[in-house]
Protein backbone atom coordinates (compact mmCIF):
# COMPACT_ATOMS: atom_id res chain seq x y z
CA UNK A 1 0.00 0.00 0.00
CA UNK A 2 1.31 3.34 -0.79
CA UNK A 3 2.17 5.37 2.04
CA UNK A 4 -0.04 8.80 2.13
CA UNK A 5 2.62 10.60 3.35
CA UNK A 6 4.78 10.60 0.17
CA UNK A 7 1.38 11.66 -1.90
CA UNK A 8 0.50 15.33 -2.33
CA UNK A 9 -2.15 16.61 -0.27
CA UNK A 10 -5.16 17.11 -2.75
CA UNK A 11 -6.79 13.97 -4.73
CA UNK A 12 -5.07 15.29 -8.25
CA UNK A 13 -1.15 12.67 -8.20
CA UNK A 14 1.21 13.34 -11.43
CA UNK A 15 2.81 10.22 -10.61
CA UNK A 16 3.24 6.77 -9.47
CA UNK A 17 4.97 4.49 -6.94
CA UNK A 18 4.83 1.11 -5.72
CA UNK A 19 6.20 -0.31 -2.50
CA UNK A 20 10.10 0.05 -3.52
CA UNK A 21 11.28 3.60 -5.01
CA UNK A 22 12.01 3.37 -8.58
CA UNK A 23 13.61 5.24 -11.68
CA UNK A 24 11.29 6.33 -14.46
CA UNK A 25 12.07 7.66 -17.94
CA UNK A 26 9.84 8.62 -20.92
CA UNK A 27 11.05 7.00 -23.91
CA UNK A 28 12.09 10.16 -26.70
CA UNK A 29 8.75 9.58 -29.07
CA UNK A 30 6.23 9.20 -25.79
CA UNK A 31 7.63 12.33 -24.25
CA UNK A 32 7.32 14.43 -27.16
CA UNK A 33 3.68 12.73 -27.74
CA UNK A 34 3.18 14.03 -24.01
CA UNK A 35 4.39 17.43 -24.60
CA UNK A 36 2.73 18.14 -27.89
CA UNK A 37 -0.86 17.11 -26.39
CA UNK A 38 0.11 19.34 -23.58
CA UNK A 39 1.04 22.16 -25.57
CA UNK A 40 -2.18 24.22 -25.19
CA UNK A 41 -1.90 24.28 -21.32
CA UNK A 42 1.67 24.91 -21.34
CA UNK A 43 2.63 26.84 -23.84
CA UNK A 44 2.63 30.73 -24.61
CA UNK A 45 1.18 30.21 -27.90
CA UNK A 46 -3.14 29.41 -27.74
CA UNK A 47 -3.78 25.77 -29.20
CA UNK A 48 -5.01 27.16 -32.32
CA UNK A 49 -1.75 28.97 -33.00
CA UNK A 50 0.61 26.15 -31.97
CA UNK A 51 2.78 24.30 -34.88
CA UNK A 52 4.35 20.89 -34.91
CA UNK A 53 7.79 20.81 -33.44
CA UNK A 54 9.41 21.09 -30.05
CA UNK A 55 7.28 22.47 -27.40
CA UNK A 56 8.48 25.36 -24.33
CA UNK A 57 8.34 25.78 -20.86
CA UNK A 58 6.94 29.13 -21.19
CA UNK A 59 8.91 32.54 -20.71
CA UNK A 60 6.55 35.54 -21.04
CA UNK A 61 6.64 37.81 -17.70
CA UNK A 62 3.40 39.02 -18.54
CA UNK A 63 1.43 39.95 -15.34
CA UNK A 64 4.14 38.42 -12.69
CA UNK A 65 5.50 40.04 -9.76
CA UNK A 66 8.99 41.36 -9.32
CA UNK A 67 11.28 38.68 -7.82
CA UNK A 68 12.70 40.35 -4.33
CA UNK A 69 15.93 39.34 -2.31
CA UNK A 70 16.40 36.47 0.09
CA UNK A 71 15.56 37.21 3.74
CA UNK A 72 16.94 35.20 6.32
CA UNK A 73 14.03 33.50 8.45
CA UNK A 74 15.17 31.85 11.99
CA UNK A 75 12.75 28.52 12.88
CA UNK A 76 12.74 26.72 16.31
CA UNK A 77 12.15 23.32 16.86
CA UNK A 78 8.64 22.20 15.97
CA UNK A 79 8.16 25.52 13.31
CA UNK A 80 5.77 25.18 10.30
CA UNK A 81 6.84 27.61 7.16
CA UNK A 82 5.18 28.02 4.43
CA UNK A 83 6.63 27.48 0.88
CA UNK A 84 5.08 28.94 -2.51
CA UNK A 85 7.00 27.91 -5.80
CA UNK A 86 5.69 30.56 -8.27
CA UNK A 87 6.66 32.04 -11.60
CA UNK A 88 8.30 35.74 -11.14
CA UNK A 89 10.50 37.87 -13.44
CA UNK A 90 13.17 39.51 -13.04
CA UNK A 91 15.53 42.57 -14.83
CA UNK A 92 18.95 41.09 -15.69
CA UNK A 93 21.26 42.82 -18.02
CA UNK A 94 18.30 45.41 -18.73
CA UNK A 95 16.11 42.44 -19.88
CA UNK A 96 13.45 41.29 -18.25
CA UNK A 97 13.34 37.23 -17.68
CA UNK A 98 10.58 34.81 -15.99
CA UNK A 99 11.76 32.69 -13.35
CA UNK A 100 10.87 30.80 -10.69
CA UNK A 101 10.82 31.78 -6.80
CA UNK A 102 10.13 30.71 -3.49
CA UNK A 103 8.08 32.91 -1.97
CA UNK A 104 9.03 35.58 -4.34
CA UNK A 105 12.51 35.54 -3.64
CA UNK A 106 15.71 34.16 -5.94
CA UNK A 107 17.32 32.26 -3.89
CA UNK A 108 14.45 30.92 -1.58
CA UNK A 109 14.62 31.94 2.36
CA UNK A 110 17.52 31.63 4.10
CA UNK A 111 16.43 29.33 6.57
CA UNK A 112 18.75 28.98 9.76
CA UNK A 113 17.66 25.95 11.98
CA UNK A 114 19.29 25.03 15.08
CA UNK A 115 21.25 20.87 14.84
CA UNK A 116 18.92 18.06 16.38
CA UNK A 117 15.67 20.63 15.23
CA UNK A 118 12.83 19.27 13.06
CA UNK A 119 10.67 21.89 11.38
CA UNK A 120 8.05 21.51 8.82
CA UNK A 121 7.61 23.19 5.26
CA UNK A 122 5.09 22.58 3.22
CA UNK A 123 5.17 23.42 -0.17
CA UNK A 124 2.38 24.99 -2.19
CA UNK A 125 3.37 24.16 -6.04
CA UNK A 126 1.91 27.52 -8.08
CA UNK A 127 4.25 26.74 -11.15
CA UNK A 128 1.88 25.03 -13.72
CA UNK A 129 3.97 21.87 -13.53
CA UNK A 130 4.86 18.84 -11.17
CA UNK A 131 7.50 20.01 -8.75
CA UNK A 132 9.26 18.27 -5.40
CA UNK A 133 11.58 20.32 -2.85
CA UNK A 134 14.80 18.07 -1.86
CA UNK A 135 17.08 19.21 1.37
CA UNK A 136 20.21 18.33 0.08
CA UNK A 137 22.50 17.10 2.26
CA UNK A 138 20.11 16.30 5.12
CA UNK A 139 19.87 12.90 6.60
CA UNK A 140 16.29 13.87 6.92
CA UNK A 141 13.26 10.41 6.64
CA UNK A 142 13.70 9.33 3.34
CA UNK A 143 10.25 9.71 2.83
CA UNK A 144 10.88 13.55 2.34
CA UNK A 145 13.72 13.43 0.31
CA UNK A 146 12.23 15.17 -2.87
CA UNK A 147 13.49 12.48 -5.19
CA UNK A 148 10.60 12.75 -7.78
CA UNK A 149 8.93 9.58 -8.96
CA UNK A 150 11.43 7.65 -6.31
CA UNK A 151 10.79 8.39 -2.89
CA UNK A 152 7.58 11.28 -3.70
CA UNK A 153 4.98 11.30 -6.38
CA UNK A 154 5.54 14.90 -8.26
CA UNK A 155 3.62 17.26 -6.60
CA UNK A 156 0.63 18.64 -9.73
CA UNK A 157 0.42 22.12 -9.92
CA UNK A 158 -2.19 24.04 -7.62
CA UNK A 159 -1.32 21.00 -4.89
CA UNK A 160 0.91 20.88 -1.71
CA UNK A 161 3.18 18.55 0.35
CA UNK A 162 4.61 18.61 3.61
CA UNK A 163 8.06 17.83 4.48
CA UNK A 164 9.05 16.65 7.95
CA UNK A 165 13.14 17.44 8.47
CA UNK A 166 15.04 16.56 11.01
CA UNK A 167 18.48 18.34 10.82
CA UNK A 168 21.04 15.71 12.84
CA UNK A 169 24.32 17.78 11.62
CA UNK A 170 26.07 21.17 11.64
CA UNK A 171 26.66 22.47 8.35
CA UNK A 172 25.53 24.46 5.01
CA UNK A 173 22.81 22.68 2.89
CA UNK A 174 20.39 24.02 0.45
CA UNK A 175 17.09 23.22 -0.77
CA UNK A 176 15.88 22.91 -4.54
CA UNK A 177 13.28 21.57 -7.05
CA UNK A 178 14.50 17.42 -8.02
CA UNK A 179 11.69 17.41 -11.10
CA UNK A 180 12.80 18.63 -14.38
CA UNK A 181 15.82 20.12 -12.14
CA UNK A 182 17.77 21.08 -15.46
CA UNK A 183 14.35 23.74 -15.88
CA UNK A 184 13.61 24.54 -12.66
CA UNK A 185 17.10 25.01 -10.86
CA UNK A 186 18.19 27.23 -13.79
CA UNK A 187 14.95 29.17 -13.36
CA UNK A 188 15.50 29.52 -9.11
CA UNK A 189 14.19 27.08 -7.93
CA UNK A 190 16.80 26.88 -4.80
CA UNK A 191 17.59 28.35 -1.35
CA UNK A 192 20.21 27.83 1.70
CA UNK A 193 19.79 26.08 5.59
CA UNK A 194 22.25 27.20 7.62
CA UNK A 195 22.31 24.51 10.75
CA UNK A 196 23.52 25.97 14.05
CA UNK A 197 25.72 23.84 15.78
CA UNK A 198 24.95 22.59 19.15
CA UNK A 199 28.38 23.26 20.14
CA UNK A 200 28.83 27.29 20.43
CA UNK A 201 32.73 26.81 20.09
CA UNK A 202 32.08 24.32 16.65
CA UNK A 203 33.36 27.30 14.49
CA UNK A 204 36.20 29.83 15.20
CA UNK A 205 34.96 33.07 16.30
CA UNK A 206 34.55 35.54 13.54
CA UNK A 207 32.90 38.85 13.20
CA UNK A 208 30.20 38.33 10.71
CA UNK A 209 28.58 35.73 8.55
CA UNK A 210 27.52 35.75 4.84
CA UNK A 211 25.79 33.37 2.35
CA UNK A 212 27.02 33.21 -0.96
CA UNK A 213 24.90 31.73 -3.57
CA UNK A 214 27.01 30.90 -6.84
CA UNK A 215 24.90 30.44 -9.82
CA UNK A 216 24.95 31.12 -13.83
CA UNK A 217 21.82 32.14 -16.36
CA UNK A 218 21.66 31.60 -19.73
CA UNK A 219 20.17 34.79 -21.03
CA UNK A 220 18.67 34.09 -25.02
CA UNK A 221 18.99 36.69 -27.19
CA UNK A 222 15.83 35.81 -28.86
CA UNK A 223 13.35 35.04 -25.75
CA UNK A 224 15.16 36.58 -22.80
CA UNK A 225 14.31 33.48 -20.93
CA UNK A 226 16.44 30.09 -22.61
CA UNK A 227 13.98 28.01 -24.51
CA UNK A 228 13.95 24.47 -22.40
CA UNK A 229 11.98 21.59 -24.28
CA UNK A 230 8.73 20.11 -22.61
CA UNK A 231 9.48 16.87 -23.34
CA UNK A 232 13.54 16.33 -23.67
CA UNK A 233 16.12 17.82 -21.83
CA UNK A 234 18.85 19.28 -24.03
CA UNK A 235 22.63 20.52 -23.79
CA UNK A 236 23.04 16.71 -21.88
CA UNK A 237 26.52 16.76 -23.29
CA UNK A 238 28.57 19.18 -21.27
CA UNK A 239 25.19 20.64 -19.21
CA UNK A 240 23.96 24.11 -19.55
CA UNK A 241 26.48 26.78 -19.06
CA UNK A 242 24.87 30.10 -18.29
CA UNK A 243 26.55 33.35 -19.61
CA UNK A 244 25.76 35.67 -17.05
CA UNK A 245 27.10 34.97 -12.97
CA UNK A 246 24.79 35.36 -10.14
CA UNK A 247 25.64 35.59 -6.58
CA UNK A 248 22.57 35.34 -4.28
CA UNK A 249 20.31 35.90 -7.31
CA UNK A 250 21.83 38.79 -8.68
CA UNK A 251 24.62 40.24 -11.03
CA UNK A 252 25.96 42.43 -8.30
CA UNK A 253 26.70 41.68 -4.98
CA UNK A 254 28.43 44.59 -2.54
CA UNK A 255 29.48 44.03 0.86
CA UNK A 256 30.39 46.94 3.53
CA UNK A 257 32.81 45.92 6.28
CA UNK A 258 34.87 48.19 8.85
CA UNK A 259 39.05 47.31 8.40
CA UNK A 260 40.16 44.63 10.29
CA UNK A 261 36.75 42.34 10.25
CA UNK A 262 37.27 38.46 9.63
CA UNK A 263 33.90 37.11 7.97
CA UNK A 264 32.81 33.86 7.78
CA UNK A 265 31.34 32.79 4.12
CA UNK A 266 28.99 30.28 3.18
CA UNK A 267 29.21 28.97 -0.43
CA UNK A 268 26.36 27.07 -2.42
CA UNK A 269 26.86 26.19 -5.93
CA UNK A 270 23.19 26.48 -7.54
CA UNK A 271 24.24 26.13 -11.37
CA UNK A 272 23.56 23.33 -13.77
CA UNK A 273 27.09 22.82 -14.53
CA UNK A 274 29.65 25.18 -14.30
CA UNK A 275 32.11 24.77 -11.14
CA UNK A 276 33.17 27.76 -10.20
CA UNK A 277 36.90 29.22 -7.96
CA UNK A 278 36.39 31.54 -5.22
CA UNK A 279 38.53 33.76 -3.52
CA UNK A 280 39.51 37.33 -2.97
CA UNK A 281 41.59 40.25 -4.71
CA UNK A 282 42.57 43.31 -3.44
CA UNK A 283 42.30 46.46 -5.70
CA UNK A 284 45.64 45.66 -7.91
CA UNK A 285 43.95 42.16 -8.35
CA UNK A 286 46.40 40.44 -6.03
CA UNK A 287 44.81 37.33 -4.91
CA UNK A 288 44.21 37.36 -0.79
CA UNK A 289 44.31 34.36 0.93
CA UNK A 290 41.03 32.73 2.59
CA UNK A 291 40.90 30.36 5.10
CA UNK A 292 38.71 26.86 4.61
CA UNK A 293 37.17 25.49 6.97
CA UNK A 294 34.05 23.49 6.48
CA UNK A 295 32.82 21.69 3.43
CA UNK A 296 29.43 19.92 2.60
CA UNK A 297 28.22 18.30 6.21
CA UNK A 298 29.92 20.66 8.27
CA UNK A 299 34.18 21.29 9.52
CA UNK A 300 37.31 20.42 8.03
CA UNK A 301 39.72 17.88 10.28
CA UNK A 302 42.17 20.94 9.51
CA UNK A 303 41.97 24.73 8.14
CA UNK A 304 43.76 25.33 5.52
CA UNK A 305 45.41 28.46 3.87
CA UNK A 306 44.58 28.76 -0.12
CA UNK A 307 44.17 31.13 -3.24
CA UNK A 308 40.65 29.66 -3.76
CA UNK A 309 37.89 27.62 -3.10
CA UNK A 310 36.67 25.04 -6.06
CA UNK A 311 32.89 24.65 -5.53
CA UNK A 312 31.20 22.07 -8.02
CA UNK A 313 27.66 22.05 -8.35
CA UNK A 314 25.55 20.55 -5.13
CA UNK A 315 28.66 21.24 -3.15
CA UNK A 316 29.24 24.53 -0.56
CA UNK A 317 32.89 25.31 1.05
CA UNK A 318 32.58 27.40 3.98
CA UNK A 319 35.97 29.63 4.38
CA UNK A 320 36.80 33.07 6.16
CA UNK A 321 38.53 35.83 4.80
CA UNK A 322 40.52 38.83 6.64
CA UNK A 323 39.57 42.63 4.84
CA UNK A 324 43.20 44.32 6.54
CA UNK A 325 42.57 47.52 4.92
CA UNK A 326 40.50 49.93 4.03
CA UNK A 327 39.79 50.33 0.31
CA UNK A 328 38.34 47.84 -2.68
CA UNK A 329 38.14 44.20 -2.40
CA UNK A 330 36.89 41.52 -5.21
CA UNK A 331 34.99 38.58 -4.96
CA UNK A 332 36.89 36.62 -8.20
CA UNK A 333 35.80 33.16 -10.05
CA UNK A 334 39.58 32.23 -11.05
CA UNK A 335 38.86 29.95 -14.27
CA UNK A 336 42.49 28.42 -14.46
CA UNK A 337 44.00 27.60 -17.70
CA UNK A 338 42.56 24.65 -19.43
CA UNK A 339 41.55 23.23 -23.04
CA UNK A 340 43.09 26.40 -25.31
CA UNK A 341 41.85 28.83 -22.59
CA UNK A 342 44.34 31.17 -20.71
CA UNK A 343 44.18 31.69 -16.64
CA UNK A 344 41.14 34.26 -16.41
CA UNK A 345 39.18 35.90 -13.98
CA UNK A 346 35.61 37.36 -13.15
CA UNK A 347 34.80 39.57 -10.73
CA UNK A 348 31.42 38.65 -9.11
CA UNK A 349 31.11 41.11 -6.60
CA UNK A 350 32.66 43.89 -4.23
CA UNK A 351 33.63 44.18 -1.01
CA UNK A 352 34.03 48.14 0.29
CA UNK A 353 36.51 48.35 3.41
CA UNK A 354 35.54 51.04 5.46
CA UNK A 355 38.24 53.16 7.57
CA UNK A 356 37.04 52.17 10.83
CA UNK A 357 38.55 49.69 12.55
CA UNK A 358 36.97 46.71 14.68
CA UNK A 359 38.07 46.26 18.13
CA UNK A 360 37.75 42.30 17.95
CA UNK A 361 41.47 41.77 16.83
CA UNK A 362 40.74 38.45 15.19
CA UNK A 363 42.55 39.03 11.62
CA UNK A 364 45.76 39.08 14.50
CA UNK A 365 45.94 35.63 14.05
CA UNK A 366 44.27 34.88 10.82
CA UNK A 367 47.57 33.96 8.62
CA UNK A 368 49.09 31.50 11.09
CA UNK A 369 48.68 27.65 9.60
CA UNK A 370 46.30 25.91 11.56
CA UNK A 371 47.86 22.71 13.34
CA UNK A 372 45.09 21.60 15.58
CA UNK A 373 42.91 19.03 14.83
CA UNK A 374 39.32 19.26 14.80
CA UNK A 375 36.64 16.89 16.71
CA UNK A 376 34.64 15.45 13.68
CA UNK A 377 31.94 13.16 15.31
CA UNK A 378 32.70 9.54 14.76
CA UNK A 379 35.78 9.77 12.87
CA UNK A 380 37.76 8.25 15.07
CA UNK A 381 36.11 4.71 15.45
CA UNK A 382 35.88 4.77 11.22
CA UNK A 383 40.67 5.27 11.23
CA UNK A 384 40.66 1.72 10.74
CA UNK A 385 38.92 1.55 7.20
CA UNK A 386 41.45 3.76 5.84
CA UNK A 387 43.88 1.33 5.49
CA UNK A 388 44.56 0.51 1.96
CA UNK A 389 44.61 -3.20 3.30
CA UNK A 390 40.41 -2.91 3.66
CA UNK A 391 38.90 -4.24 0.84
CA UNK A 392 36.95 -1.82 -2.05
CA UNK A 393 33.13 -3.27 -1.53
CA UNK A 394 31.47 -1.33 -4.58
CA UNK A 395 33.06 0.26 -7.39
CA UNK A 396 31.21 2.11 -9.65
CA UNK A 397 32.76 3.41 -13.14
CA UNK A 398 31.79 6.80 -14.49
CA UNK A 399 31.20 6.92 -18.77
CA UNK A 400 29.25 7.70 -21.61
CA UNK A 401 28.02 7.18 -24.91
CA UNK A 402 27.55 9.68 -27.82
CA UNK A 403 24.34 9.27 -30.69
CA UNK A 404 25.11 10.48 -34.01
CA UNK A 405 24.61 14.98 -33.53
CA UNK A 406 23.41 17.34 -36.50
CA UNK A 407 25.25 20.67 -35.83
CA UNK A 408 23.20 23.57 -37.34
CA UNK A 409 24.63 25.08 -40.64
CA UNK A 410 26.81 28.03 -39.66
CA UNK A 411 28.13 27.15 -36.04
CA UNK A 412 31.61 26.42 -35.11
CA UNK A 413 32.09 22.97 -33.14
CA UNK A 414 35.75 22.76 -31.20
CA UNK A 415 37.54 19.83 -30.91
CA UNK A 416 38.84 19.57 -26.86
CA UNK A 417 42.34 20.17 -26.74
CA UNK A 418 44.00 17.90 -23.98
CA UNK A 419 45.66 19.92 -21.53
CA UNK A 420 47.88 18.68 -18.73
CA UNK A 421 45.52 18.39 -15.53
CA UNK A 422 46.49 19.57 -12.45
CA UNK A 423 45.19 18.25 -9.12
CA UNK A 424 43.17 21.16 -8.27
CA UNK A 425 41.77 21.94 -11.83
CA UNK A 426 41.26 18.14 -12.40
CA UNK A 427 40.13 18.96 -16.60
CA UNK A 428 37.35 21.46 -15.55
CA UNK A 429 35.31 22.85 -17.56
CA UNK A 430 35.27 26.24 -16.57
CA UNK A 431 33.49 27.16 -20.50
CA UNK A 432 31.47 25.59 -22.53
CA UNK A 433 34.25 25.14 -24.91
CA UNK A 434 31.88 23.15 -27.49
CA UNK A 435 29.11 25.46 -27.48
CA UNK A 436 28.07 24.30 -30.64
CA UNK A 437 27.94 20.36 -30.05
CA UNK A 438 26.46 20.63 -26.54
CA UNK A 439 23.26 22.73 -27.87
CA UNK A 440 22.10 19.68 -30.28
CA UNK A 441 22.87 17.03 -27.17
CA UNK A 442 19.65 15.50 -25.71
CA UNK A 443 18.74 13.28 -23.61
CA UNK A 444 18.29 10.57 -27.30
CA UNK A 445 21.66 11.21 -28.45
CA UNK A 446 23.90 11.63 -25.63
CA UNK A 447 23.80 8.63 -22.69
CA UNK A 448 25.59 9.34 -19.60
CA UNK A 449 26.28 5.90 -17.24
CA UNK A 450 27.01 4.90 -14.09
CA UNK A 451 28.21 1.08 -14.26
CA UNK A 452 28.32 -1.45 -11.53
CA UNK A 453 31.73 -2.75 -12.10
CA UNK A 454 31.38 -6.11 -10.52
CA UNK A 455 27.57 -6.65 -11.80
CA UNK A 456 27.65 -4.71 -15.60
CA UNK A 457 24.64 -3.32 -14.39
CA UNK A 458 24.16 0.55 -15.14
CA UNK A 459 22.01 3.54 -13.81
CA UNK A 460 18.61 2.58 -12.71
CA UNK A 461 19.30 -1.64 -13.42
CA UNK A 462 21.77 -0.71 -10.27
CA UNK A 463 20.21 -1.57 -6.84
CA UNK A 464 22.48 -1.89 -3.55
CA UNK A 465 21.48 -3.07 -0.27
CA UNK A 466 23.21 -2.06 2.94
CA UNK A 467 22.48 -2.83 6.51
CA UNK A 468 21.93 0.58 8.73
CA UNK A 469 25.11 1.04 10.41
CA UNK A 470 27.14 -0.75 7.68
CA UNK A 471 31.00 1.70 6.63
CA UNK A 472 30.94 0.93 2.95
CA UNK A 473 34.47 1.44 1.00
CA UNK A 474 33.23 2.82 -2.56
CA UNK A 475 35.43 3.11 -5.68
CA UNK A 476 34.25 5.62 -8.19
CA UNK A 477 36.61 5.94 -11.12
CA UNK A 478 35.61 8.59 -13.81
CA UNK A 479 36.30 6.70 -17.28
CA UNK A 480 38.73 8.97 -19.29
CA UNK A 481 37.84 6.72 -22.61
CA UNK A 482 34.39 7.78 -22.65
CA UNK A 483 32.78 10.18 -24.89
CA UNK A 484 33.21 13.04 -23.63
CA UNK A 485 35.20 13.03 -20.41
CA UNK A 486 34.96 15.53 -18.43
CA UNK A 487 34.40 15.73 -14.33
CA UNK A 488 30.76 14.66 -12.50
CA UNK A 489 29.75 16.10 -8.97
CA UNK A 490 28.35 12.51 -6.87
CA UNK A 491 25.79 13.15 -4.89
CA UNK A 492 24.44 10.90 -2.61
CA UNK A 493 20.92 11.50 -1.15
CA UNK A 494 21.07 10.91 3.04
CA UNK A 495 23.57 9.93 3.97
CA UNK A 496 27.32 11.14 4.49
CA UNK A 497 30.86 9.89 3.52
CA UNK A 498 34.36 10.66 3.72
CA UNK A 499 37.28 10.99 0.90
CA UNK A 500 39.59 7.82 2.17
CA UNK A 501 42.18 8.26 -1.26
CA UNK A 502 42.20 10.42 -4.50
CA UNK A 503 44.40 8.42 -6.87
CA UNK A 504 45.68 6.23 -4.55
CA UNK A 505 47.26 9.04 -2.77
CA UNK A 506 45.51 9.09 1.09
CA UNK A 507 43.35 12.22 1.85
CA UNK A 508 44.75 13.61 5.11
CA UNK A 509 42.03 16.27 6.12
CA UNK A 510 38.93 14.81 5.81
CA UNK A 511 35.36 15.87 6.36
CA UNK A 512 31.93 14.54 5.53
CA UNK A 513 30.96 15.05 2.62
CA UNK A 514 27.45 14.19 0.23
CA UNK A 515 28.53 15.25 -2.78
CA UNK A 516 32.07 15.17 -4.76
CA UNK A 517 33.64 16.29 -7.98
CA UNK A 518 35.15 13.39 -9.25
CA UNK A 519 37.67 14.81 -11.91
CA UNK A 520 38.31 13.84 -15.20
CA UNK A 521 40.86 11.64 -14.64
CA UNK A 522 40.38 10.45 -10.73
CA UNK A 523 40.17 7.54 -9.02
CA UNK A 524 38.22 8.39 -5.24
CA UNK A 525 37.40 5.61 -2.82
CA UNK A 526 35.14 6.84 -0.44
CA UNK A 527 33.61 6.02 3.25
CA UNK A 528 29.64 5.71 2.76
CA UNK A 529 28.41 5.70 6.30
CA UNK A 530 25.20 4.05 5.87
CA UNK A 531 23.53 5.20 8.52
CA UNK A 532 20.01 6.53 7.52
CA UNK A 533 17.78 3.83 6.96
CA UNK A 534 15.61 4.28 3.67
CA UNK A 535 15.37 4.06 -0.01
CA UNK A 536 17.69 6.28 -1.82
CA UNK A 537 19.57 7.54 -4.93
CA UNK A 538 22.88 8.86 -5.89
CA UNK A 539 23.62 10.89 -8.80
CA UNK A 540 25.65 13.37 -10.69
CA UNK A 541 24.80 16.48 -9.59
CA UNK A 542 25.22 18.03 -13.27
CA UNK A 543 21.55 19.00 -13.26
CA UNK A 544 21.11 18.02 -17.63
CA UNK A 545 23.22 14.31 -16.73
CA UNK A 546 20.76 13.75 -13.84
CA UNK A 547 18.18 13.79 -15.96
CA UNK A 548 19.95 11.89 -18.89
CA UNK A 549 19.47 9.26 -15.54
CA UNK A 550 23.33 9.14 -14.83
CA UNK A 551 22.13 7.90 -11.18
CA UNK A 552 21.02 4.55 -9.38
CA UNK A 553 19.34 3.58 -6.49
CA UNK A 554 20.66 1.74 -3.04
CA UNK A 555 19.14 0.68 0.35
CA UNK A 556 19.38 0.94 3.79
CA UNK A 557 17.63 -1.49 6.06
Amino acid sequence: MRDPALRPESPRETGSMGRTPRLTRLPGLTASLVALSLSGCFSDKSPATVVPGPVYYPTSTAGLETAGAAVTKDLENGDTLVLDAAPVKKSMQGREVRMLAYNGSIPGPILRVKQGSEVIIRLRNHTGFPTTLHAHGIRMDYRFDGASNFSQVPIADGDSFTYHLKFPDAGLYWYHAHEREDWSQEMGLYGNFLVIPSDPAYWRPVDREQILMLDDFFLDTATHTAPFRLGETDHTMMGRFGNVFLLNGDTTFNLTVKRNEVVRFYATNSSNTRVFNVGFADSGMAVRKIKITGTDNGQYEYFDMAASAVVAPGERKIFEAWFDKAGTFYLTHHMLKAFGYPDSMAILGRVTVLADTVESSLGKTFLAEDSSLQTLHGLDSLRGYFDPKVPIAKEILLTGKMGKMSVMPGMKVSAAQGEPISTEAKGIEWRDHMAAMNAVSTTENMEWIIRDVNTGLENHAISWNFTRGEKVKIRIRNDSASAHPMPHPIHFHGQRFLIVAVNGIPNLNKAWKDTYLVGMKETVDILLDASNPGGWMAHCHIAEHSEDMMMFHFRVD
